[in-house]
């Protein structure tokens, strides 16, 4: 293997640190994903629940920890923010399905950011692999009567 100076380890190190922020990065992008997808699930699990039932009742949460019991007169008309603050009425079905394939594009995307969190992870260890063998090269070449 080639010798490494200073300057490549100060170099491997640096990529090393940026590989560790952008794996905590990704891994944050994940979390907030995973969460979203949660509620997205939760949402569908709700809507799909009020579906049929006479009077339903679901809890309104009014702030500092204060909820309101709250009678739904049709739960088949739903209020569905499409993005930019734009909001639609749509049927609780429509909605439904509208979510569902919200979700099957969070799965996706979650996977390209686990696919990604992995490609750098492997860059990550190919640097710490290559500064460990610097390490060596250079501890070796302190210690030459340090051979049996």
């Amino acid at each position: 293997m080639e010798n490494v100076d200073a300057r490549e380890l100060q170099m491997l190190e640096q990529y090393l640190e940026q590989f560790t922020q952008q794996v905590e990065a990704y891994s944050r992008q994940l979390e907030m994903l995973e969460n979203r997808r949660m509620e997205t699930a939760t949402a569908v699990e709700t809507l799909n629940n009020l579906a049929g039932q006479e009077e339903p009742t679901v809890l309104l949460q009014i702030g500092g920890g204060a909820s309101l019991r709250v009678h739904v007169p049709d739960t088949d008309q739903v209020l569905l923010n499409i993005g930019a603050d734009v909001v639609v009425e749509r049927t609780n079905t429509e909605t439904v399905d509208y979510l569902g394939e919200r979700m099957t594009e969070m799965e996706a995307l979650a996977k390209k950011i686990a696919e990604s969190i992995e490609q750098v992870q492997k860059q990550g260890r190919d640097v710490a692999k290559r500064m460990e063998s610097a390490y060596s090269q250079a501890q070796s070449r302190m210690d030459p009567g340090i051979q049996g």
